[in-house]
């Protein structure tokens, strides 16, 4: 009897989501960057062939990823790559700011790398290679190692490199994958890290109430201070912090059910920093309406449905942690993008994950999809040979 192929036990739905959010991303960066051209059609044709390369290149790492076992690599190479990973975040500083964040290499040719953006990728896979084997007397130490890691990635992205938005996506990856391990070891720090959700989800409550905004309202030249005001009330503040977020919810509106049409948005030239990154979704909605969001929700849904739950059937600690780390990070990506753009929360310059331009969040979006692939892969290898021998 020959023997399938590995690629025959992939979940293809995620697959063709992973396919259809890439071409709808790389299309609506192109209408987006219409506000960047100011008509020179070789400046669009540029973006959009660079999108194309994105792509290309991400599901070459797609498919790469789709056959590596990340907790099964000798743990020496996680050491020689988060000694890599470090290095790439630390020399970011050699390049100077981008959007008031020091987050980029530059290369040749204008091209730039964002090493924060594969180092969300690194700690799912380095949290299954150290939490996912019950090491019994070294599960405590496992913990430690990887929330110390955890924690100076963290510091480096947040603090050193400005990065305050990519900073906080690491640290709740991280942070829901250490809550993942049921070993007896590690549960008296793992019931003190629910008492610090509950610590921040009160303080997040408190800070977004009336009398603290009032309290913060002499500070709002502070630019952290200021997304948190234009979060609270926007048009207390048009003309500063809150006007992006004003014509965000302007765009929303105009958008109405099916939108002005593919390319017709109107606040894409004019009144977003960012049109084709951080406020891609008001031009999506702008365009293509509500419908345009419901559809860009049900391929999210295609996509995360099967990683989701192919975690809750395994009963492998590591591929657990790899399957719910990627679902994580695709989630707080989008709540925080969304959330940002609709005023729900303060914005933070995250990307909307395989929409949005940028290459290092396509191919680590993808990345990220190929460990999960390759887990599910693997777990339904296992359950065909668990049915055979019964």
């Amino acid at each position: 009897m020959k023997k399938k192929s590995i690629l025959a036990y992939a979940d293809r739905r995620i697959s063709v989501a992973a396919f259809l959010l890439a071409v709808f991303g790389s299309l609506m960066v192109a209408s987006a960057e219409m506000g960047n051209s100011a008509g020179d059609t070789g400046y669009l044709t540029g973006i959009i062939i660079r999108q194309l390369i994105y792509v290309i290149i991400g599901f070459i790492v797609y498919f790469v990823l789709i056959r590596m076992r990340v907790y099964r690599l000798r743990t020496y190479l996680y050491y020689v790559a988060c000694i890599a990973v470090g290095g790439m975040l630390l020399i970011t500083r050699l390049f100077g700011q981008i959007g008031g964040a020091y987050a980029w290499i530059v290369l040749p040719a204008g091209a730039t790398i964002q090493p924060s953006e594969f180092a969300k990728i690194f700690m799912i896979g380095f949290a299954g290679k150290l939490l996912g084997v019950d090491r019994r007397e070294g599960n405590e130490k496992a913990f430690k190692q990887f929330a110390g890691i955890a924690i100076f990635f963290f510091l480096i992205i947040a603090g050193y490199q400005h990065d305050f938005g990519s900073g906080i996506v690491l640290a709740v990856i991280c942070f829901c994958v250490l809550m993942i391990p049921d070993y007896k070891e590690i549960r008296v720090a793992q019931r003190w890290m629910r008492v610090i959700i509950y610590a921040v989800v009160g303080l997040a409550l408190i800070v977004m109430s009336k009398p603290f905004t009032e309290l913060l309202k002499s500070h709002s030249d502070n630019y952290m201070v200021g997304r948190f005001l234009a979060a609270a009330d926007p048009f207390l503040y048009q003309y500063d912090n809150g006007y992006h977020l004003i014509m965000s919810l302007v765009s929303f509106a105009n958008g109405g059910l099916f939108g002005l049409g593919y390319g017709n948005s109107i606040h894409k030239y004019m009144n977003f920093p960012n049109p084709s990154n951080d406020f891609i979704l008001p031009v999506i909605v702008e365009e293509l309406g509500i419908a345009g969001f419901i559809a860009l929700l049900l391929m999210y849904g295609l996509m995360l449905y099967p990683i989701i739950s192919g975690s809750f059937r395994t009963k492998i600690t590591g591929s657990k942690i790899v399957l719910l780390g990627v679902f994580i990070y695709f989630i707080v990506h989008f709540i925080l993008n969304v959330g940002g753009v609709s005023g729900l929360i303060p914005l933070t310059g995250v990307p909307l994950l395989m929409i949005s331009s940028g290459g290092s969040s396509l191919m680590a979006s993808l990345g990220a999809l190929g460990l999960a692939q390759g887990e599910l892969i693997r777990n339904r290898m296992a359950e065909e040979d668990e049915d055979h021998r019964g």
